[in-house]
């Protein structure tokens, strides 16, 4: 038994009135003797001992009848293990349906969901007219409805449906148990009607115990099917690739969540809605296979990559919104000698940059002389160029690299006369090539070579040429009178970009960590060779320099469903719009010292793309399902109970057949306890008869 006013069991001090009284009433009388009356000794051992015994029942009475309506105030109550007198007593009901997109599965005796649904039915038809019920569902926006008829139960029900959103499990219990705790009903239970997924009621051990004091809890468990689902365990953005899909990858890992093989299954790129590439694969139960997916990057900011799985039994998961985000601007750095007192040395590239920065908002460029920039501020760039430096010393280099591994992009030019030592540090360093021999006469101007017509196939390449599909490149190809040859073939990462007519590689790519590093035969100024003057050079090298700086600072824009949306804005604004399918949101907006700070609580949404509108830019979120929806493994029904007895003084767990019959009828007895309370109200009353009659009826001098 167990009280649910125990404070009122302090009154129980109140028996101590009327012993204290009685023990007041106990002082001796004097003793006066009389040599005549003997009468008074036979009085003495009878009527006195009969009017001490009735003191002291009268005494136990009263203490008893004090004692049972402290008790009575103090609201005793059975616990479930007495339900046999729980029939007349009223309910607070909860009712938590699973409504996860796992509950589509079916097994031979339907839907899950359907039943689901018709096992909180025929709890509602188990329950009394007197009882109050909450519904909530697991998934998607809650119900937030208040403790409502069974009518009114019956209604909400016939509305309710599987939702693709974030699962709140743990929240959703919580908030229904404190809900239930408020009520004024003794009897407090939850019904939690789910599918056992693991991974949702994983969330339960993180709740306080505390909570669900004096709740019980019944978890019923549907279905039994076997399903095969393929989801995806991560995905991930690099940096790196080369060839037509550009510098920037998607590596993605897929697992086979459920207990069968899946077998011909396929996952395709999708960009703008348009199929890159697709792969096929075949996963055995609890298997996993990485992907890697090249994305072309174009000029705009946002590239709405894509990730579909085709041939899956359960197609909630199949798809994987990743719109890959490319920052504003791109910070480049240009280091070059200061040759104000020598000759012979101009740089066409340096004009070029210098337009560019000037008139593109994408380029932020920075041009620094090489022995007076400090090399800790290197980092701040995402990419370097060196510009006709005659030596590259060793901690540049060094620096240098560390930078290229983490993810930018180098770009060296050669001097005439530079230290071919240091430059061939720098690309060991890199793990390049390396320069080996010097071709021909520096400012001669006497051709003994030339650059061979550049062909398709690499991604600086394959965006300057305005030709069809078909048409070969026709080019005014530079003449060349002065170069370095390269030895490529000490390294398997070099790509050439450009050669000469006779093989020699001219232009080449080299893979460093997750950057690049871009090095040429020949320098930027006209000693070399004509091409600074040729039309191709400088949207050749703008190019190169875009390319470099493609993937560096590149991120995936996506949220994760089951937890409230917040993204940060680099500007101040006061007007910002989401916009989710057809809908229109106003988010919550803060201004911070960083920009502005937006936040949506985001429970009704499922996966697809979101849209960000503010007066300066427009970008794109992917919104996807957290990946612990695709894990099909359900607890077994031992598992579950022990995993509630943590958290619930009582609780069951039982799987739900086709006849709810007999389950409902051992719920029943085992899920509610009843007030007692007039129990002890009547055994006070009770008492106080007998006090009274005793006092009138029980005379001690009749007695005998």
């Amino acid at each position: 038994m167990s009280f649910l006013n125990p404070i009122f069991l302090f009154a129980l001090l109140t028996i101590t009135v009327p012993l204290l009284i009685y023990l007041l009433n106990l002082k001796k009388p004097k003793k006066v003797r009389f040599s005549t009356l003997a009468f008074f000794d036979t009085l003495k051992s009878t009527a006195l001992k009969r009017i001490k015994i009735k003191r002291w029942l009268l005494l136990a009475i009263r203490c008893m009848a004090i004692i049972a309506l402290v008790l009575a105030a103090s609201r005793p109550f059975l616990p479930p293990e007495f339900g046999w007198a729980s029939s007349g007593e009223p309910k607070a009901i909860g009712i938590l349906l699973d409504n996860s997109p796992t509950m589509e599965r079916v097994d031979r005796d339907g839907p899950y969901f359907e039943q689901a649904l018709q096992l909180a039915n025929e709890l509602l038809e188990f329950a009394g007219n007197d009882d109050r019920i909450a519904i909530n569902v697991t998934n998607g926006q809650s119900l937030n409805l208040p403790l409502i008829s069974k009518r009114a139960a019956f209604r909400h029900l016939s509305d309710l449906e599987t939702v693709n959103s974030g699962n709140y499990l743990k929240q959703r219990l919580t908030a229904m148990a404190e809900r239930l705790k408020d009520a004024n009903e003794p009897n407090k239970i939850i019904y939690l009607i789910t599918d056992g997924q693991e991974t949702q009621l994983a969330g339960l051990q993180e709740i306080e115990r505390e909570i669900f004091s004096d709740i019980n809890l019944q978890i019923m468990k549907v279905g039994s099917s076997e399903t095969s689902n393929t989801g995806y365990e991560t995905v991930e953005l690099e940096y790196g690739g080369r060839g037509e899909g550009g510098s920037l990858q998607l590596r993605t890992i897929l697992k086979n969540y459920g207990n069968q093989t899946a077998s011909n299954k396929f996952i395709s790129l999708l960009i703008d809605d348009e199929l890159i590439t697709q792969q096929t694969f075949q996963l055995e139960p609890a298997a996993t296979q990485e992907f890697l997916f090249e994305v072309p990057v174009s000029e705009e900011r946002i590239i709405p990559a894509e990730l579909l799985i085709e041939g899956d039994e359960l197609t909630f998961d199949n798809r994987f919104y990743a719109p890959i985000q490319l920052p504003d601007t791109r910070d480049i750095l240009v280091l070059s000698e200061n040759r104000s007192g020598s000759s012979g040395f101009t740089s066409y590239l340096k004009p070029m940059l210098e337009i560019a920065s000037d008139e593109m908002e994408r380029f932020n460029i920075d041009f620094e002389d090489a022995e007076t920039f400090q090399v800790s501020g290197i980092y701040d760039y995402d990419a370097v160029i060196l510009d006709g430096i005659r030596n590259v010393p060793d901690f540049l280099s060094q620096s240098l690299i560390d930078h290229v591994q983490a993810g930018a992009g180098l770009l060296f030019l050669p001097a005439a006369e530079g230290s071919v030592s240091s430059y061939n540090r720098l690309l060991s360093f890199s793990g390049s090539g390396s320069y080996t021999d010097i071709v021909g006469s520096y400012g001669s101007f006497d051709p003994i070579d030339r650059m061979a017509t550049p062909s398709e196939g690499h991604p600086i390449l394959d965006t300057i040429f305005d030709k069809d599909e078909d048409e070969e490149i026709r080019l005014n190809v530079p003449e060349i009178f002065y170069y370095y040859e390269i030895d490529a073939r000490q390294s398997g990462t070099n790509y050439s970009i450009l050669q000469t007519s006779t093989g020699n590689p001219l232009l080449l790519e080299s893979r460093v960590g997750t950057g690049r590093v871009i090095y040429s035969a020949i320098g930027s100024d006209p000693g070399w060779s004509n091409f600074p003057i040729k039309p191709f050079f400088a949207p050749l090298y703008f190019r190169t320099i875009d390319y470099l700086v493609q993937g560096e600072g590149a991120r995936l824009a996506t949220h994760t469903l089951g937890s409230p949306f917040s993204f940060s804005l680099n500007e101040s604004t006061e007007s910002v719009l989401l916009r989710k399918e057809e809908e229109e949101i106003l988010p919550e907006i803060r201004q911070t010292f960083g920009g502005t700070e937006i936040s949506y609580s985001a429970t009704e949404w499922e996966p697809g793309w979101l849209e960000i509108e503010t007066d300066e830019q427009n970008l794109i979120i992917g919104v996807n399902q957290d990946a612990m929806e695709s894990r099909l493994a359900s607890l077994e029904i031992s598992e579950i109970e022990s995993l509630a007895a943590s958290l619930f003084e009582n609780s069951r767990a039982s799987h739900a057949g086709a006849d709810y019959t007999e389950a409902f009828s051992e719920l029943e007895m085992a899920s509610f306890g009843r007030e007692i309370w007039h129990w002890f109200v009547l055994i006070a009353i009770i008492l106080l008869l007998l006090e009274s009659i005793i006092s009138r009826h029980y005379r001690a001098e009749t007695l005998g």
